[in-house]
């Protein structure tokens, strides 16, 4: 297994390398096939969720699978599915589309990535970012089969965002679930407005992270409710526009 692991963290690395340089056609890979390849332990389907009027149908790995492999560490596999917060999100994108549009968008911390995978459809480029590289893989091969030719994968941690480039907008959706790091992540928020990058951040309405929310409150300038139907139930989310200031003369 670790030598499946270790060579699956290689040909996600060379993919990344070559679509970013432009020397592989992504369009010419099979994505089931690919991704089977690179993620053995996680067998993919696609699975198709409605945004308003659109249809998104991305690559979603097989639950037994996640459960049987991130057993000892349940956080570690939050990503391997699509939470109520990415879809308010999404339909917040569908309803003030002059946010992302013609603009270079960065989803922190995306798991399966659809509102960055959404953003694409409006915006002007959109880094789609992870730290598990298996959800690199997911990600770069619903880019393949939507065939957004403005978007990619990044493996990236998002407290390492600060090293980034800027972009001109930054996405995150249910991200402030563990009280430990709320004083990291805010930090990084901080970066970000303190640099004129907007943030919109999607959250359900969870009572612990409600400390976390009012230290955002100062920078919003718009509060949206949404209530996200998702696998049968539903779920109360809240999206908030922040904006901040720059301490660059």
């Amino acid at each position: 297994m670790v030598k499946a692991i270790r060579k699956t963290r290689r040909q996600i690395a060379k993919i990344s390398v070559l679509h970013v340089t432009g020397i592989c056609d992504i369009n010419s890979i099979n994505p089931t096939a690919l991704l089977s390849h690179l993620c053995p332990m996680l067998p993919p389907h696609l699975h198709t969720f409605a945004v308003a009027d659109t249809a998104m149908e991305i690559f979603v790995p097989n639950a037994e699978a996640v459960l049987r492999q991130y057993a000892n560490n349940k956080e570690s596999a939050y990503w391997a599915q699509v939470w109520p917060a990415s879809i308010g999100l999404c339909n917040f994108l569908h309803e003030y589309p002059h946010y992302i549009e013609g603009k270079n968008i960065m989803e922190l911390a995306a798991g399966l990535g659809l509102p960055g995978l959404y953003a694409a459809t409006i915006a002007k480029h959109v880094a789609i970012t992870d730290r598990e590289e298996q959800a690199v893989a997911c990600l770069q091969q619903s880019i393949t089969h939507l065939q957004l030719q403005n978007a990619h994968a990044v493996a990236m941690d998002w407290k390492d965002a600060v090293h980034a480039p800027l972009p001109d907008v930054l996405l995150l959706s249910d991200v402030n679930y563990a009280p430990a790091v709320f004083g990291e992540l805010m930090h990084a928020l901080e970066y970000f407005l303190q640099n004129k990058v907007p943030v919109i951040i999607s959250t359900p309405q969870r009572l612990v992270a409600k400390p976390f929310i009012n230290s955002l409150l100062p920078y919003c300038i718009q509060q949206w409710s949404y209530e996200a139907a998702l696998n049968g139930n539903k779920t109360g989310v809240s999206v908030f526009v922040l904006e901040g200031y720059s301490k660059i003369n």
